[in-house]
């Protein structure tokens, strides 16, 4: 297994090669398995990847309630940044997660839209291109700007598009191509909304600290 070279170029863009071959081995042992709870070790080490990173992941966006209930940590209003996190976390049941991973890469790609609409106060039925070509985007500043463009062109967009839209290989994600994915928009959900104040429900933080 191995990624597809805008996967790779993602990796480095937000510098996360160091989990490079982690991903992959995480990703190729969540598919082997015959049984969901034989995939629970390599699901705890995506999720320490994942806790590695500022904000509300698959490690923290969900609380249990009474009732084993479970309920999103945020506030209502931030729904629409986190809930595609929260879809990527009801796939994890699926004992063919490697059939998902299209949908997981979009569902990455909404964490980020929902971030920019919030960020820079967009309103609307916008993808990530979209938000960026309607608003003043400058103070993002420039690095992030080019790997947001490169990601709503080379994955977002493809992700999307049905099999008679594009050709079969170049439409397919693997699932170690998803959760590099999902990793590369939880890093930039972080620097989009760095400093913009968001908080859980019950008034911590969901940024502080993050440089």
């Amino acid at each position: 297994m191995q990624f597809r070279p805008e996967t790779e170029r993602l990796l480095e863009a937000v510098h996360l090669t160091e989990h490079r071959d982690k991903i992959l081995r995480i990703a190729d042992e969540m598919q082997s398995v015959e049984f969901i709870y034989e995939r629970e070790t390599a699901y705890d080490d995506l999720v320490k990847i994942d806790s590695q990173i500022r904000g509300l992941g698959l490690h923290n966006v969900n609380e249990e309630t009474q009732g084993w209930w479970y309920t999103g940590a945020y506030r209502i209003e931030d729904r629409p940044i986190f809930r595609g996190i929260q879809y990527i976390g009801s796939h994890m049941g699926n004992l063919k997660l490697e059939t998902l991973a299209p949908s997981i890469v979009v569902e990455s790609c909404y964490h980020v839209e929902g971030s920019l609409k919030r960020r820079l106060n967009v309103d609307g039925n916008l993808s990530i291109g979209g938000i960026l070509g309607r608003s003043n985007a400058q103070p993002l500043g420039s690095d992030l700007l080019e790997t947001l463009e490169y990601l709503d062109e080379f994955v977002y967009n493809r992700g999307k598009r049905t099999i008679e839209d594009i050709d079969l290989d170049e439409r397919m994600f693997s699932l170690a191509d998803a959760f590099a994915i999902y990793l590369v928009c939880r890093v930039l959900g972080a620097r989009i909304l760095q400093d913009m104040n968001i908080k859980t429900k019950h008034g911590a933080m969901v940024f502080d600290g993050y440089a």
